[in-house]
């Protein structure tokens, strides 16, 4: 593809000029200088000018080579005798120019520095007919060149086809053919960068009884990786990373080193300037020369990665600051996920009760999001590093944010049921509030722990965590914690089939929520209530009970829960027989679901849906309402999805 794209510049040349300027850009190590070599072994007899070929050495601008070296050279190479060759740099400029104008020439200029070195080294315009071609390879975004018309390449890592492709030209089909795993293990912890790859395919080339399993286990070790990227005396991934790292500024060596210590795959300039504890414009500068050395990569407007080799080594960097200088970063850091996540959660299901006390401060200013839609999808696109954030934070100790990242999210994970995410992240969460020792945060971390578990019927296990939960609510006289208990246990008894004992435990804990002023609590024990007469057959008091809730819901507002209680008094409607009132309470409780982004309960919907439509003699549609279901279910891995794929066979 690169290849093409460098046929591409050279055909499309400056028509005043008669010149095309090629920059392939990238991070040590990415193959720049092999592909431009590449291109010229394949087109060189294009040239009959001839072709020049310089290593600026610009790695740093300390030691790049003047361009007055350049083109000595140069003029030496076109025949300039060494008396003739001018002194001054602006007239062996002039004269470069002069003997190459109208020639159709070939330049190569390797490793350059800067904008300003290669520009005095741009010849004059070739012949009529065609144009001469100068390509230059650099670790810097030399964007000045742009102003000479040149076009920019920009190389990222090699894919795993290209990576084993790589590899197994340095060991042999064989070896690659009898460890075909190991091999793709290689390319992927080398990050696909050429460089990476040959070093390991060279250490394997050389020990041709090592198996490629033998490397791939010492690159699975992050604190051994870049080590065993090394060949003593010659090639190093670590000693490339090093030349970059070296020519930056202090502020952005110190933002480089600190960024690396961000949890999370990739991360915005907000971030970064709070992790590095710099106001936006320094931060904002430091970024632009990370970018600049290819250190960095700006996925998005303002949004930056690590190729993982360089974090590694941005993170070797950061081993030198100071313990408590690491630990600021991370913390802050750390905050910054915890405040956006708060501010989200606040959109997302304003009326909960949370433990965190930044939800009291949050509300304080002005939301966050337009709505619960627009909080959602922002959370999902950065729930690489939320859950990065909880892992970090239990690693480091940081015991009290580990829980109330969980807390801060568990919303999103109400709406999208990420069931792996939210049993790993809670299973944390627990651990850290016993940490802290404080038993209403564990309370608080087994409710939404045994929660995921219920969603995938897995009782037992919800049961005992709503259990201890309870126990937990009492020992601490946590009046709203042991009514939250008490309302999941009815849920566990409703899933049990036993809306009698379920509805014991909701009127209880009704009772509590009227007694502490919780309206919301009020409103949803009265939704449960409703259910449990639906599934106990009082299919009169159920729907009573059930409008009541949904103006309870509308009055408070909570539209979320709105729809759950139409989803509800739509199903009480079907099990008394009347499929049109069903229908209609299920289809508004759809529209709402839809505009507010609950997949998993439009799911439900759509189920419940596909029932009505039957009793009226809709199959067709009713079909369409149980793939829908199934499609849902299927992508977030829930276990309705095996009974509605019955169903629809």
């Amino acid at each position: 593809m690169e290849l093409a794209e460098l046929d591409r510049v050279a055909a499309e040349y400056d028509l005043v000029r008669r010149l095309a300027i090629a920059v392939v850009l990238g991070v040590g190590g990415v193959g720049k200088t092999s592909l431009a070599s590449q291109w010229l072994h394949r087109n060189s007899e294009r040239y009959e000018g001839g072709t020049l070929y310089a290593d600026l050495h610009g790695e740093t601008l300390t030691t790049a080579m003047s361009p007055s070296e350049v083109l000595t050279g140069f003029l030496a190479a076109l025949g300039t005798p060494p008396e003739r060759i001018p002194l001054n740099v602006d007239e062996q400029g002039k004269l470069f120019r002069s003997l190459t104008s109208g020639r159709r020439m070939l330049i190569l200029l390797d490793n350059a520095a800067s904008a300003a070195q290669v520009r005095v080294l741009l010849p004059g315009p070739g012949p009529g007919p065609g144009s001469s071609l100068v390509m230059v390879t650099t670790r810097w975004r030399i964007s000045g060149l742009a102003m000479n018309g040149a076009r920019f390449i920009e190389l990222g890592p090699l894919d795993d086809r290209s990576g084993a492709e790589l590899l197994t030209r340095m060991v042999g089909d064989d070896r690659v053919t009898a460890e075909t795993d190991a091999v793709r293990s290689v390319v992927r912890l080398c990050g696909g960068l050429p460089l990476a790859i040959c070093v390991a395919g060279a250490r394997l080339a050389g020990h041709v009884r090592w198996p490629v399993r033998r490397v791939a286990a010492e690159l699975a070790s992050e604190q051994r990786r870049l080590a065993a990227l090394t060949i003593a005396g010659d090639f190093s991934v670590r000693a490339a990373f090093d030349v970059s790292y070296q020519a930056l500024s202090a502020d952005a060596a110190r933002m480089y080193r600190l960024l690396s210590l961000i949890p999370g795959p990739d991360f915005s300039q907000e971030l970064a300037a709070v992790a590095a504890d710099t106001d936006p414009r320094q931060a904002a500068a430091s970024l632009d020369a990370l970018t600049s050395a290819s250190l960095l990569d700006e996925t998005v407007e303002q949004r930056f990665r690590f190729h993982d080799l360089v974090k590694l080594h941005a993170r070797e960097r950061a081993d030198a600051e100071a313990a408590h200088e690491r630990t600021a970063a991370i913390t802050r850091a750390l905050g910054w996920y915890l405040v956006q996540a708060v501010a989200a959660d606040l959109v997302i299901i304003p009326g909960r009760w949370r433990l965190n006390p930044m939800y009291e401060q949050a509300r304080a200013s002005p939301p966050a999001f337009g709505g619960p839609l627009d909080a959602l999808q922002w959370m999902e696109s950065e729930l690489p590093g939320f859950l990065a954030a909880v892992r970090t934070a239990h690693d480091e100790g940081l015991h009290e944010q580990v829980w109330q990242l969980c807390e801060a999210i568990s919303g999103l994970f109400t709406y999208r049921k990420y069931f792996r995410h939210w049993i790993d992240t809670h299973t944390l969460g627990l651990v850290s509030a016993q940490a802290c020792g404080d038993r209403r945060a564990e309370g608080r971390m087994r409710i939404q722990l045994g929660y995921v578990y219920l969603n995938l019927r897995r009782i037992e296990q919800a049961r005992e965590e709503f259990t201890r939960a309870l126990a937990l609510a009492r020992e601490e006289g946590h009046r709203i914690g042991e009514a939250t208990a008490l309302e999941h246990m009815g849920l566990v008894d409703m899933s049990l089939r036993q809306p009698e004992q379920a509805n014991r435990a909701f009127v209880t804990a009704r009772q509590i929520y009227q007694q502490i002023g919780r309206p919301r609590g009020v409103m949803g024990m009265t939704r449960h209530i409703g259910e449990a007469h639906r599934d106990a057959g009082r299919h009169e008091q159920a729907v009573q009970y059930l409008l009541e809730a949904r103006r309870m819901a509308a009055a408070l507002p909570d539209r979320y829960n709105e729809a759950r209680c139409l989803t509800s008094l739509g199903q009480a409607y079907l099990k008394a027989g009347q499929p049109d009132p069903a229908a209609r309470s299920l289809s508004e409780a759809l529209g709402i679901l839809v505009s507010l982004g609950g997949r998993y309960e439009q799911a439900r919907v759509h189920a419940a849906l596909a029932d009505a439509l039957l009793d009226l003699g809709q199959g067709a549609s009713a079909q369409e309402h149980l793939a829908d279901a199934l499609a849902i279910y299927s992508e977030i891995g829930a276990p309705e999805a095996d009974e509605i794929r019955q169903r629809l066979s």
